[in-house]
C-alpha cells in the first residue's frame, strides 16, 4: 500500500476509457514541453532555466508512461505518477514566483500567461488521478490473474 492508493479514483477521462485517457495524458506530456521551448520570455533567468529543466524531466517521465501503458507495467506508471505529483507542486510554486516577478515589473500580459499556466497545472492534478486510476486497475487485474 502506497500513498498513491489514497488518491481519489475516476471512472473515465472526460468520457473516454482510462487506458486511452492515460495515453492522451502521456501524449500531452510529450507535447507540453514544446510550449516552453517556444517561450517568449526572452530574458533568461535562473527561475526560467529551472522551470525548463523540470519540464524536460516531465517530458522524459511521459515517455516512461507511454512504455508503462503499452506494457501494462505498474512500476513505470508509478514513476510517472510520483514525478508528476512532485512536478505539479514545484511548478505551482515556481509559477507563483514568476507571477510575482512579472507583477512587480508591471508586465500584465506575462502575468496573464502565468495564470493560465497555473490553471493548466491544476488540470494536471486531474491527469494524475486518471493515470493513477488506470494503474490501480492494472494492479487489480494482475492480482486476480495470479
Amino acid at each position: 500500500m502506497t500513498a498513491l492508493d489514497d488518491l481519489p479514483n475516476v471512472d473515465s477521462f472526460f468520457g473516454i476509457d482510462l487506458k486511452t485517457g492515460s495515453m492522451i495524458v502521456a501524449a500531452i506530456g510529450v507535447v507540453h514541453p514544446m510550449a516552453y521551448g517556444c517561450s517568449f520570455f526572452l530574458p533568461i533567468s535562473y527561475l526560467l532555466v529551472t522551470i525548463w529543466i523540470l519540464v524536460a524531466l516531465y517530458f522524459a517521465s511521459s515517455i516512461v508512461l507511454f512504455f508503462g501503458l503499452i506494457k501494462d507495467d505498474v512500476l513505470l506508471c508509478s514513476i510517472w505518477l510520483w514525478y508528476a505529483l512532485i512536478f505539479v507542486v514545484v511548478m505551482m510554486m515556481m509559477m507563483i514566483l514568476l507571477a510575482l516577478v512579472f507583477t512587480s515589473r508591471k508586465q500584465r500580459n506575462r502575468v496573464f500567461v502565468v495564470l493560465l499556466g497555473m490553471l493548466w497545472y491544476v488540470l494536471t492534478v486531474y491527469f494524475i488521478m486518471v493515470v493513477n486510476s488506470h494503474r490501480k486497475r492494472i494492479l487489480s487485474n494482475t492480482k486476480v490473474n495470479i
